[in-house]
Order: C-alpha cells, then structure tokens, then sequence
C-alpha cells in the first residue's frame, strides 16, 4: 500500500472551524453593497473555495462587485480580526505532533491569503508545525487551489506522488487531482462524503485521529 512523505493540509474546515468569522465577514460585505443576506446554513458553501465563487455562486454577488465584496471582507476578516472567531478542531494538534514525530514533512496548503492564513496559525499555535505555510496570492500562479498545491510541491521539492492533500471540500479534491496528489477526505469539516463522489479519495476519515492511523499505518 501507498505511503506518504508529505502531508498537505487544508486550512478552512479541516485544521480549524473558521465559521464563525468567515461568514460574519461576508454577511457584512453583502449587507455594506446591498445585497441580501442569506441564513446561515444557506452560507456554508461559501467556506472553502476561493473568494470570488463563493460572492459570485453562493451569494448572488454581481461580477462586477465581486472585487469590491471581497475588499470589504477582508477589511472586517483581516482589518478587524474577525479570522481570531476561528477555533482548531479537537485531535489537530496531536495529529500534527506525530506526524512530525514520524518525519513526515507538513505544510499548509489554502486558497487563503498567505498573510491571513500565518496570523490566523500563529494566533492558534498551530504555525511551528509546519514547513511551509502557502496561501493564495493576487497573481495568477496561486489563485486556484491547483496553483497552491503545485507552489507547495516545487516549495518542498516533492514529487506529486510522494504528497497527499488532508481536505474537507470537493475543491480541495478537484485541485488535488489536477495537481497529480491523492486527497483524504476530512469528514469532520464543513463538506460530505457525496461531495467526493466525482473524485477519487486515498481514504475517507472522519476524524482527525482516523486519519492519524490512515497515514502512519504500516500498509
């Protein structure tokens, strides 16, 4: 069976519960450009992909408003640190620890920006962990979840088929597969199983311990 030397992890929903200051954000960019706010549970499919799908396809946000939305966001997420409203998942750091126990190489990989996503492990505890910490940028190498990944392996100097991706969503699968990785699907995050139907997934886990065994298992 198939071993991994690099584990890459998602951020929004498989390290850390970041509901909370993710959606307050974008109900206050909605609510400053006039737009309706939808409910909560309605919002869930805007934590994970990029910001300009989930203005655009989950909320309704017109093109040509979406830069404007996404300026107001950051402006409450990062200006006035709503991300700190983020809490890590029960089992992460355990899971983390042995795996850097076990000499494995750990990164973060999030359509995040790079700076947020720092403040927000920092704030946590969380950053000593990793190797590289590697989040979205405005220039077209790394705004896709394709482009991180494939930033990260060249950051590492890793092999597609030595990495895997620990993700909670179908984007994080769909990135995964065009960057030539395996995903695990982290279950106890904000997406479900179906959502992996189209792709295919090295193991489903539903908790951070279940995928603790799956990596460091002698297969």
């Amino acid at each position: 069976m198939k071993t991994y030397s690099t584990v890459l992890f998602d951020l929004d929903g498989t390290l850390i519960d970041t509901s909370e200051g993710v959606i307050g954000s974008a109900f206050y960019a909605l609510e400053t450009l006039g737009y309706p706010k939808p409910s909560f549970h309605d919002c869930l499919p805007f934590l994970g992909p990029p910001l300009p799908y989930g203005f655009g396809v989950v909320c309704g946000v017109k093109e040509s408003d979406i830069p404007r939305a996404i300026e107001v966001f950051r402006g409450r997420y990062i200006g006035e640190e709503w991300y700190l409203r983020s809490t890590v998942y029960r089992g992460i750091p355990e899971l983390l620890a042995s795996l850097r126990r076990a000499g494995k190489r750990v990164a973060v990989t999030t359509s995040k920006l790079q700076l947020a996503a720092e403040k927000i492990l920092s704030k946590l505890g969380l950053i000593d962990y990793f190797d590289p910490v590697v989040g979205s940028t405005e220039g077209k190498d790394r705004n896709t979840k394709e482009g991180v990944l494939r930033y990260a392996l060249d950051a590492l100097e890793c092999e597609p088929k030595d990495a895997v991706l620990v993700g909670d969503r179908c984007y994080d699968a769909e990135g995964a597969k065009a960057a030539g990785i395996d995903c695990i699907a982290a279950l106890w995050g904000f997406g479900g199983r179906e959502e992996f139907d189209p792709y295919p997934a090295a193991a489903f886990c539903d908790t951070p311990e279940d995928a603790g065994v799956f990596l460091l298992s002698d297969r």
